[in-house]
Protein backbone atom coordinates (compact mmCIF):
# COMPACT_ATOMS: atom_id res chain seq x y z
CA UNK A 1 0.00 0.00 0.00
CA UNK A 2 0.81 3.45 -0.49
CA UNK A 3 1.66 6.24 2.01
CA UNK A 4 -0.63 8.61 2.53
CA UNK A 5 -0.33 11.52 4.58
CA UNK A 6 -2.97 11.48 7.55
CA UNK A 7 -6.01 13.83 6.99
CA UNK A 8 -6.21 16.23 9.14
CA UNK A 9 -9.48 16.84 11.34
CA UNK A 10 -11.66 19.53 10.33
CA UNK A 11 -11.45 22.57 12.64
CA UNK A 12 -14.06 24.79 13.46
CA UNK A 13 -14.08 28.27 12.26
CA UNK A 14 -16.04 29.75 15.40
CA UNK A 15 -12.97 31.13 17.18
CA UNK A 16 -12.32 33.59 14.46
CA UNK A 17 -15.96 34.36 13.71
CA UNK A 18 -16.73 35.26 17.39
CA UNK A 19 -13.30 37.64 17.60
CA UNK A 20 -14.59 39.23 14.46
CA UNK A 21 -18.27 39.57 15.53
CA UNK A 22 -16.67 41.22 18.51
CA UNK A 23 -14.45 43.47 16.68
CA UNK A 24 -17.53 44.70 14.70
CA UNK A 25 -19.54 45.34 17.79
CA UNK A 26 -16.98 47.75 18.86
CA UNK A 27 -16.39 49.26 16.06
CA UNK A 28 -20.20 49.88 15.08
CA UNK A 29 -21.73 50.54 19.11
CA UNK A 30 -18.40 52.40 19.71
CA UNK A 31 -19.02 54.58 16.58
CA UNK A 32 -22.97 54.91 17.11
CA UNK A 33 -22.71 56.17 20.80
CA UNK A 34 -19.14 58.63 19.28
CA UNK A 35 -21.73 60.22 17.05
CA UNK A 36 -24.54 60.98 19.48
CA UNK A 37 -21.51 62.33 22.29
CA UNK A 38 -20.69 64.41 19.24
CA UNK A 39 -23.90 65.91 18.63
CA UNK A 40 -24.88 66.49 22.39
CA UNK A 41 -21.23 68.76 22.18
CA UNK A 42 -22.79 71.06 19.96
CA UNK A 43 -24.80 72.66 23.06
CA UNK A 44 -21.98 73.63 24.53
CA UNK A 45 -20.49 75.52 21.39
CA UNK A 46 -22.65 78.84 21.68
CA UNK A 47 -21.01 79.31 24.72
CA UNK A 48 -17.14 79.24 23.83
CA UNK A 49 -15.08 82.31 23.50
CA UNK A 50 -13.46 83.56 20.54
CA UNK A 51 -10.41 81.59 22.37
CA UNK A 52 -12.35 78.69 22.65
CA UNK A 53 -12.53 78.80 26.40
CA UNK A 54 -15.65 78.13 28.46
CA UNK A 55 -16.66 80.26 31.54
CA UNK A 56 -18.30 77.66 33.91
CA UNK A 57 -20.38 80.54 35.79
CA UNK A 58 -22.33 81.37 32.47
CA UNK A 59 -23.32 78.38 31.21
CA UNK A 60 -27.28 77.36 31.90
CA UNK A 61 -28.81 74.05 33.38
CA UNK A 62 -29.52 72.73 29.72
CA UNK A 63 -26.16 73.29 28.69
CA UNK A 64 -24.95 71.74 31.84
CA UNK A 65 -26.67 68.15 31.03
CA UNK A 66 -25.72 68.31 27.54
CA UNK A 67 -22.00 68.20 28.71
CA UNK A 68 -22.77 65.65 31.44
CA UNK A 69 -24.18 64.09 28.08
CA UNK A 70 -21.18 65.00 26.10
CA UNK A 71 -18.83 63.37 28.52
CA UNK A 72 -20.81 60.22 29.71
CA UNK A 73 -21.29 59.07 26.05
CA UNK A 74 -17.68 59.78 25.19
CA UNK A 75 -16.96 57.45 27.95
CA UNK A 76 -18.97 54.61 27.20
CA UNK A 77 -17.95 55.14 23.40
CA UNK A 78 -14.73 54.66 24.79
CA UNK A 79 -14.76 52.18 27.06
CA UNK A 80 -16.82 49.41 24.64
CA UNK A 81 -14.78 50.29 21.69
CA UNK A 82 -11.91 49.11 23.88
CA UNK A 83 -13.20 46.39 25.43
CA UNK A 84 -14.84 44.87 22.39
CA UNK A 85 -11.52 45.76 20.37
CA UNK A 86 -9.26 44.44 22.70
CA UNK A 87 -11.51 41.25 22.89
CA UNK A 88 -11.45 40.80 19.00
CA UNK A 89 -7.92 41.60 18.80
CA UNK A 90 -6.32 39.26 21.34
CA UNK A 91 -9.18 36.01 19.79
CA UNK A 92 -8.02 36.82 16.56
CA UNK A 93 -4.59 36.49 16.80
CA UNK A 94 -5.19 33.48 18.80
CA UNK A 95 -7.87 32.43 15.92
CA UNK A 96 -4.90 32.99 12.73
CA UNK A 97 -2.06 31.35 14.97
CA UNK A 98 -4.44 28.34 15.82
CA UNK A 99 -5.81 28.04 12.28
CA UNK A 100 -9.17 27.85 13.82
CA UNK A 101 -10.90 30.50 11.41
CA UNK A 102 -7.78 32.04 10.27
CA UNK A 103 -9.20 34.62 7.66
CA UNK A 104 -12.17 35.86 10.51
CA UNK A 105 -9.31 35.96 12.98
CA UNK A 106 -7.31 38.24 10.48
CA UNK A 107 -10.54 39.95 9.09
CA UNK A 108 -10.53 40.89 13.51
CA UNK A 109 -7.41 42.44 13.86
CA UNK A 110 -7.87 44.72 11.05
CA UNK A 111 -11.29 46.14 12.43
CA UNK A 112 -10.09 46.04 15.94
CA UNK A 113 -6.84 47.83 14.70
CA UNK A 114 -8.56 50.62 12.86
CA UNK A 115 -11.38 50.58 14.43
CA UNK A 116 -10.21 53.28 16.49
CA UNK A 117 -9.92 55.92 13.55
CA UNK A 118 -13.74 55.22 12.90
CA UNK A 119 -14.41 55.76 16.13
CA UNK A 120 -12.72 59.06 16.19
CA UNK A 121 -14.30 60.24 13.08
CA UNK A 122 -18.03 59.80 14.55
CA UNK A 123 -17.30 61.90 17.12
CA UNK A 124 -15.94 64.54 15.08
CA UNK A 125 -18.34 63.60 12.48
CA UNK A 126 -21.29 63.97 15.38
CA UNK A 127 -19.64 67.16 16.80
CA UNK A 128 -19.52 69.03 13.51
CA UNK A 129 -22.80 68.08 12.41
CA UNK A 130 -24.45 69.35 15.83
CA UNK A 131 -22.49 72.70 15.35
CA UNK A 132 -23.85 73.05 12.54
CA UNK A 133 -27.34 72.93 12.82
CA UNK A 134 -26.95 75.24 15.60
CA UNK A 135 -25.57 77.92 12.93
Amino acid sequence: PQYSPASRPVVSKKLGIIAFVASLIAVVVGAILAYVAGLQSAGLAQYADGTGQIDPNNIPPAAEEAAAAFAGLSLAAFVIYGLFGLWGFIQGIVAAVKNRGRGWGIAAIVLAVLGGVVVVGALGIGASVGIGSTL
